[in-house]
C-alpha cells in the first residue's frame, strides 16, 4: 500500500527576497488581477450557502472531530481527495479515512486551526454545485514548532436532503516560482543571512524549473518559431 502523509502534514512554504525571473513575474501580475468580479444573485446566495457550510466544517476540523468531518461528505462510497503532499489522488471511502487517521490511536497533532474565505460558488445542476475558496492554517505536529500557510482550494458540492455535502476536493497550491515571489514581497529578509539564503533559494527553485524542462523542447519551440497567437 502506497505512503499516504497524513492531513496534519507538514507544507513547506519556501521564503527568499530578490526578484525572480522578470518575465515570469510580469507575466503573474498580468494574469491575476485582484479585482471585483460582478456575481449574479443565485451565486451570491450559494457562496453563502457553501460559506456557511464552511464555519461549520472548521469548527468539526480544529476539534479533530474527523467522525462528525465524514459526515459532512456525500455517502456515496466513492469520495475524492486530493492534497497537495499526496502524489495522486485518493478516490474511495477507505482513502479518505486512512488520509484522516493515518495511525489510529496516536495523538500526532497536538493543534490545528484552518479558516476559510474568498468563497466564489457556481451551480452545475439544481442539486450539485463547485466552488473554490481560500484556506488560512496554522498547525502544530507534536515536538515540533508551529507552522502556518495558506492554500487555494476548488470543491464539488451535492445536496442530500437540504444540505450541502462535500463529494471532491482538491488543493491547487501557486507553482513555487509565484509562491515564492508573494512569500518574498510579505516576507522580506533582514539579515546579510537571511539575504544570502534566499539568494540561494532562488537559484535552487530555477535550477529546479530548467532541469525539468522535457527532452525535446527545443525541436518543439523551432517548429513553431513563427506561430502567432490566434484570439
Amino acid at each position: 500500500m502506497e505512503h499516504i502523509m497524513p492531513v496534519y502534514k507538514i507544507r513547506l512554504l519556501v521564503f527568499f527576497t530578490g526578484f525572480l525571473l522578470a518575465p515570469i513575474q510580469v507575466m503573474a501580475d498580468y494574469h491575476y488581477q485582484n479585482t471585483e468580479d460582478a456575481i449574479v444573485a443565485d451565486e451570491e446566495k450559494l457562496a453563502g450557502e457553501i460559506s456557511a457550510f464552511l464555519v461549520d466544517y472548521a469548527e468539526v476540523y480544529n476539534n479533530q472531530n474527523y467522525r462528525a468531518l465524514k459526515s459532512m461528505w456525500y455517502d456515496d462510497g466513492n469520495p475524492i481527495y486530493m492534497a497537495e503532499e499526496v502524489p495522486f489522488p485518493l478516490y474511495g471511502k477507505q482513502r479518505l479515512d486512512n488520509y484522516l487517521n493515518p495511525v489510529p490511536g496516536k495523538k500526532i497533532l497536538e493543534g490545528i486551526d484552518n479558516r476559510y474565505s474568498e468563497v466564489r460558488a457556481k451551480y452545475l445542476t439544481p442539486d450539485i454545485a463547485v466552488a473554490t475558496y481560500r484556506i488560512d492554517y496554522d498547525l502544530k505536529l507534536v515536538g515540533r514548532a508551529p507552522m502556518g500557510g495558506w492554500d487555494r482550494i476548488m470543491a464539488v458540492f451535492r445536496k442530500a436532503d437540504g444540505e450541502w455535502k462535500l463529494t471532491a476536493y482538491a488543493e491547487a497550491p501557486m507553482g513555487p516560482m509565484t509562491m515564492a515571489r508573494k512569500q518574498m514581497k510579505a516576507i522580506p529578509a533582514q539579515t546579510d543571512a537571511e539575504k544570502a539564503a534566499y539568494e540561494t533559494t532562488t537559484e535552487t527553485l530555477k535550477m529546479l524549473s530548467e532541469a525539468q524542462v522535457s527532452e525535446g523542447f527545443d525541436e518543439f519551440l523551432a517548429e513553431r518559431k513563427d506561430l502567432e497567437p490566434t484570439h
